[in-house]
């Protein structure tokens, strides 16, 4: 894609997203106003588009879950028989497993920033060069990165606390949820512990408890 085509682009939506900008409330606000609502824009279509990417994948993103559990529990019962050849290849396995969750998560996140380039472009088209804020002391001016980058991290933090009230938004979760607990329960390492000691450790905590109870 050309710089004539994302001209094109920047173009076609400037009438929407500048629309906010011009609300008739002083300059500062109107500014903080209008990239805030770019910013919801950014969070919405980012989410939205994980979601897709998420749903798209999903049988691989379940199969490498289901692999990295399988690996890891392998590992822990090998380590019950005390076999130590099937506990390296289990655990070389489970470790790969999860580099593959773990960066195919990351490129999932990432799929959600997307937005985030679009909209800074057009604000540098719109409103290069000119300070909404001067760090007094420095007298460094700050233009629209700072409001955009600031009201982008507020209002996503703030869409995570509502996000589970979006009926789109949750119904992903929930499907998250159902596939988490389709891998698999994952073995814990303190499945090692013999189970006597583990009964004595918590018969110790109650007769602590009980001891406290009575002091106090």
């Amino acid at each position: 894609m050309n710089m004539a085509d994302v001209d094109s682009i920047y173009l076609f939506f400037d009438t929407i997203l500048i629309s906010p900008y011009r609300i008739g409330i002083p300059s500062v606000a109107a500014f903080w106003f209008g990239t805030a609502i770019l910013a919801c824009w950014c969070i919405l279509f980012g989410e939205i588009s994980m979601s897709i990417g998420y749903l798209w994948n999903r049988k691989y993103y379940n199969g490498l879950n289901k692999e990295m559990i399988r690996m890891h529990n392998i590992s822990i019962e090998a380590i019950l028989r005390k076999d130590k050849k099937i506990f390296k290849s289990a655990n070389n396995w489970a470790n790969e497993y999860f580099g593959k969750v773990f960066f195919s998560h990351a490129a999932l996140f990432a799929i959600s920033l997307w937005p985030v380039p679009f909209a800074m472009g057009w604000l540098q088209k719109r409103f290069s060069g000119i300070d909404i804020h001067t760090i007094p002391v420095l007298n460094y001016g700050l233009e629209y990165p700072f409001v955009f980058l600031s009201a982008y991290i507020i209002l996503r933090y703030l869409f995570s606390k509502i996000r589970k009230n979006l009926p789109f938004f949750n119904r992903i979760d929930k499907i998250k949820e159902e596939d988490a607990k389709d891998s698999g329960e994952m073995k814990s390492w303190n499945d090692l512990v013999p189970k006597e000691k583990k009964e004595a450790d918590t018969q110790l905590a109650f007769e602590e408890s009980e001891g406290a109870k009575t002091a106090s």
